[in-house]
């Protein structure tokens, strides 16, 4: 049956849950923006200010090294190991230079690379700009580097002179292209500045979305909690009432409801409910009527022997009549031993109602039912015929299968015919998703139509030949009702009888 209540806050929870996924994704392509653009500002000012770093180490190395290498110019007939060192310090100077150079380079891609990526118009000019200060930093440092090897070759050609009149250019040129560092840095910081303050901006514009879309979200979310809530409370006040009425002890309580009420679920579960509880009213009823069965069973035997055992006070032993009133005594004691007994079977099973299911074999369950039943099996020549083929296991409490597996064969074997040999057939089926077990027997049979209710009763017998205790189908009843299955007998006098036993639903 379809739950409507359920159905019904399912809708309404999606139409909630839908709103606040539109706005938590709203939000998240909102921070998803605003983090893009952070690593936008990373990817170009980060890398872009530690080549500009390195740059500007390096350069302040070259510029140490052409220092030395002119000092060490001006001492090459003063020191022998002048000469070496000069050409260290050349060599160092040289070096850099190609590292400044490669890191010129880098800087210039990553402007590039910033260029191909930037949409905002305004970024795309800040770009432009510090794209042109980095190819003229380029510039500058050619010339720089240009007119410091040339100064270098100078000195290395032993005119002294003439270098140190071409070094005080290359020092100009080393300070401009300092001032050149500078600006770019300057320009880039601009840049980054730029971009900080456009990301703030797109922040306080979607924060202010964000409480928008959360205001509207939760006005409709609260108009459709109330109508929900307004639809469904005049059925639950109805409910409340009739459990109130069924807690009075009218257990004839139902509700009715207008057809689809979104209720109807909740009213269907209450009659369900109520209808339980009139089941375990009857089940209540006929454990009553079973111990007022079990004491007049009880009492008859123990009226008897209290008699006899009043006989036996006034009979001495050797007379006649102490040996027979003896044996009436044991008797009435084997017959009150057999009702107890069976009070006891039956009470261990009302105990064990409750027993978790498990899956079972009803090869491996009969099996065990035959074994404990060895010396009967065998007495009565009783010939087994089993097909477990179309439903080979089971779901249930194991001691309830193996006590209706039992009472059917102890039956079978005890009220056997006497003028045919005994065979037992066992076969399950499946019918209309319902596990059903059937077993036959060739033994005396019954009326079944005549006794259809008596034999459902506790410690009726309907044949006094045998010792029994007129327990066994009452007890397979009881575990049946309990699962909601059903027993069907159908057995005439001295053809056998079939017994067909629904179990339970497949799982």
């Amino acid at each position: 049956m379809k739950n409507k209540v359920r159905d019904s806050i399912l809708k309404r929870s999606s139409f909630i849950i839908l709103m606040l996924l539109i706005l938590s994704a709203f939000a998240l392509l909102r921070m998803l923006a605003t983090h893009q653009d952070i690593d936008d500002v990373a990817r170009i000012d980060l890398p872009l200010v530690e080549i500009l770093t390195q740059i500007e180490t390096n350069q302040l190395e070259q510029s140490i090294n052409f220092e030395r290498a002119l000092r060490y110019a001006e001492e090459l007939d003063k020191h022998p190991f002048a000469l070496e060192n000069f050409q260290r310090a050349d060599s160092t100077f040289r070096y850099l230079a190609a590292m400044v150079d490669e890191d010129l380079i880098a800087a210039e891609g990553q402007v590039s690379e910033a260029l191909n990526m930037t949409e905002s118009s305004s970024q795309l000019s800040k770009l432009k700009g510090l794209a042109v200060a980095v190819r003229k930093l380029e510039s500058e440092h050619t010339n720089y580097e240009n007119h410091a090897i040339e100064v270098l070759e100078l000195l290395e050609q032993g005119d002294l002179e003439t270098a140190m009149i071409k070094s005080e250019r290359v020092e100009s040129e080393e300070n401009e292209f300092n001032n050149q560092i500078e600006g770019v840095l300057m320009r880039l910081e601009m840049f980054t500045e730029s971009q900080v303050e456009s990301v703030e901006q797109e922040e306080e514009l979607s924060m202010q979305w964000i409480v928008v879309l959360t205001i509207f979200f939760t006005t409709l979310s609260l108009v459709a909690v109330y109508t929900f809530s307004y639809k469904i409370w005049v059925p639950l006040e109805q409910i409340r009432k009739g459990a109130e009425r069924l807690g009075a002890g009218n257990l004839d309580t139902r509700i009715q409801l207008k057809p689809e009420s979104i209720t109807e679920d909740l009213v269907d579960a209450f009659n369900s409910m109520a209808d339980r509880l009139q089941d375990a009213q009857e089940e209540i009823e006929r454990f009553t009527h079973f111990s007022y069965s079990t004491a007049h069973d009880l009492k008859a035997p123990v009226n008897n022997m209290k008699s006899l055992i009043e006989m036996l006070e006034n009979t001495k032993m050797g007379d006649n009549s102490y040996d027979t009133v003896l044996k009436n005594v044991k008797r009435s004691a084997e017959q009150l031993s057999m009702t107890v007994n069976a009070l006891n079977d039956v009470n261990h099973l009302r105990a064990s109602l409750h027993e978790d299911p498990q899956i079972l074999s009803f090869d491996k369950v009969l099996a065990e039912v035959a074994q404990g039943m060895l010396q009967e099996i065998k007495d009565s020549n009783a010939t087994f015929r089993k097909d477990f083929s179309a439903c080979k296991q089971i779901k249930y409490p194991p001691l309830h299968l193996k006590s209706i597996l039992q009472n059917l064969l102890t039956n079978a074997v005890k009220y056997k015919n006497p003028e045919k040999p005994l065979v037992i057939e066992l076969k399950t089926i499946i019918n209309k998703g319902r596990v059903t077990l059937i077993v036959k027997d060739t033994g005396l049979g019954f009326d079944a139509v005549k006794y259809k209710e008596e034999i459902m009763k506790p410690f009726v017998r309907l044949h006094s030949h045998v010792n029994g205790s007129g327990l066994g189908l009452y007890i397979i009843n009881t575990i049946l009702s309990y699962h909601h299955g059903e027993l069907l007998v159908d057995s005439r006098p001295k053809q056998g009888a079939r017994f067909t036993i629904h179990l339970n639903e497949m799982d």
